[in-house]
């Protein structure tokens, strides 16, 4: 029989087998168990389908709603590869990148289905099977009582079965599910992965694995934090792996930057470039270099920056404006430009920082291209990668995290959990992974409770806004007797409110011109002088400050991240100013 179940339940009798706890049936996993059923075993080739399989852990890596255990729906084997597929029965809706039960946008779903599948996959591939290197891990959805469009980037079609996407696939789920995994091994052909198709021995490997209880027997220990971020170079962990290709992930304020300075510190006399996302942090590492008297060796840039030199015919706005398929082609012609006329030079060394945010834009061509030999920096290059899937668009539908995965392949991969930021203020930290699962939590009854040391204040106008900040921020300040010194403050303010459209064409910009208040910028990123500056949340994303004070509009689903890169940027206090709109 070309299709084997895990268990095998009676198909004619599965309203009394799959049940909801209130024990009534669970009609969409009942429809889907039955169209595998009927469709795969009329297959050319052998299936294995597990329902309702429990995980007793769920991996760390892309666990976006902190899991202690993984449940999956259904998981499929063949010999393309292992699929998760999540199921969501009834009808379901998408708003402000929130999905729904019903169309009335009355029941939030607790999780993103998409990214749910996703950390299933991550939990089998780096927990349960992670000894089948050679296996095609993907993921997909099945809402199989939708026969409506999406318009959302939270949905991918590709990796959606639905009844109005089921025509495509001629209302074969086989093919659907074919489908999508070629779909997503296509995506991982330009990352230089290919995959073969899973041998009989490990399919007969993987289900002996993939038994009711399920234990990881290979869990390495993880190096100690604070001895790792109290090194002077990177000799211990060139030691230890033997690798000079070394990806660091973790989370805002656990200690990547100095990494980065040993990282650099030990390239003495090479020649590296020092990537960054944005402008500030840009001027700031270069601050840092130049005092190490390091600046000579080491070109400081951003992305953007470093392929305007190279393509000058484009402005900074068309770059910017570019999507990341777009930017991944043009780093991919001017490479093979510069390969056509002989000056493709690479570098002794590369550093990226907040990679996160240009993963998907080429990033991995460019390391492998513009580091090591033969072309083939990933395998032979000197590079280090800094990251943090949190602080990443992968929530708003960019592939990421599945490439920050590949990356891996190619580098020995440290995930720092412990932050040393805020370790005197633990409310900051907590309240900044809390605002990412419910935005809502600072207008609750309970907020000034559970977070005691964190001052929120409510402002109808930016007029009042600016009134606090001279009063309670730029006037202490000001006086000499005070502990409050400006060189110690920040003031980060929602974009929103710095782009001239809020209220008519007002915003902050014009309204704190005042003296000892200055826009941040390159010239004055490491100046300190007792003056108030500001910027907006995202150009002080890598940065850090002692006091940071927010000014934001309502929290929500669309301004959440920026909330979190806003509180993250804290050393010992965090001040909230929530605008009314």
């Amino acid at each position: 029989m070309p299709v084997r179940f895990h268990p095998n339940n009676p198909v004619d009798s599965l309203e009394s087998i799959i049940l909801k706890k209130d024990g009534s049936p669970l009609h969409g996993e009942i429809d889907i168990y039955r169209k595998l059923w009927t469709d795969l075993k009329v297959s050319d080739i052998e299936w294995d389908v597990w329902h309702d399989l429990k995980l007793p852990e769920h991996s760390d890596n892309f666990n976006y709603y902190k899991k202690t255990s993984a449940q999956i729906d259904f998981l499929i084997l063949c010999k393309y590869g292992l699929l998760v597929l999540e199921v969501k029965g009834g009808p379901i809706s998408t708003k402000n990148n929130t999905f729904y039960y019903g169309r009335d946008f009355n029941t939030p779903m607790k999780q993103n289905p998409f990214k749910q599948a996703e950390g299933y996959k991550y939990t089998l591939k780096d927990n349960t099977l992670n000894n089948f290197k050679n296996c095609f891990f993907c993921e997909a959805t099945a809402f199989p009582h939708v026969d409506y469009p999406f318009e959302s980037k939270l949905i991918d079609s590709n990796l959606l079965w639905s009844k109005l996407t089921a025509s495509n696939f001629e209302n074969s789920i086989e093919k659907f599910l074919i489908n999508a995994i070629e779909y997503s091994k296509n995506k991982h052909k330009k990352h230089f992965r290919n995959y073969k198709e899973v041998s009989l021995r490990e399919c007969v490997a993987i289900k002996k694995i993939l038994s009711p209880i399920i234990s990881d027997r290979n869990k390495l220990n993880t190096i100690n934090t604070l001895e790792w971020l109290g090194i002077q170079n990177i000799e211990i962990l060139e030691g230890l792996y033997k690798n000079p290709r070394i990806m660091i992930e973790g989370p805002p304020g656990s200690g990547k930057t100095t990494i980065a300075k040993a990282f650099i510190d030990k390239q003495y006399n090479k020649n590296g470039i020092y990537l960054c996302w944005n402008n500030l942090l840009m001027h700031y590492n270069k601050s840092i270099l130049n005092q190490r008297n390091l600046a000579s060796n080491v070109e400081v840039t951003t992305f953007f920056r470093f392929f305007k030199r190279l393509n000058p015919n484009y402005s900074f706005n068309e770059l910017s404006s570019m999507s990341e398929d777009d930017f991944y082609d043009l780093v991919k012609s001017t490479i093979y430009r510069l390969e056509e006329e002989d000056k493709l030079i690479p570098f002794d060394f590369i550093v990226i920082d907040e990679a996160q945010d240009f993963l998907d834009r080429g990033l991995d061509v460019f390391i492998n291209k513009f580091s090591g030999f033969n072309n083939q920096g990933l395998k032979n290059g000197n590079s280090l990668i800094l990251y943090d899937i949190d602080q990443s668009y992968s929530m708003s539908g960019r592939n990421v995290a599945g490439i920050a995965d590949l990356m891996t392949e190619y580098y020995s991969h440290f995930k720092i959990s412990e932050v040393k930021r805020s370790a005197q203020n633990p409310e900051i930290r907590k309240f900044s992974s809390e605002v990412l699962e419910n935005p809502k939590t600072i207008s609750s009854q309970a907020f000034e409770k559970d977070y005691s040391q964190i001052k929120v204040f409510q402002h109808k106008t930016l007029q009042e806004v600016k009134k606090h900040i001279l009063k309670n921020i730029l006037t202490p300040i000001r006086e000499t007797d005070s502990s409050l010194i400006g060189k110690d403050c920040v003031l980060l303010i929602e974009s929103t409110f710095l782009k001239g459209n809020y209220k008519g064409g007002e915003d902050l910009r014009e309204l704190l011109i005042v003296k000892d208040v200055e826009e941040l910028d390159e010239n004055n990123i490491s100046d300190t002088a007792n003056k108030l500056r500001y910027t907006s949340i995202l150009k002080y994303k890598g940065l850090e400050k002692k006091n940071v004070f927010l000014v934001i509009s309502k929290p929500s689903e669309l301004n959440k991240y920026e909330i979190f890169i806003g509180l993250t940027r804290a050393i010992l206090n965090v001040e909230i100013s929530i605008v009314k709109s």
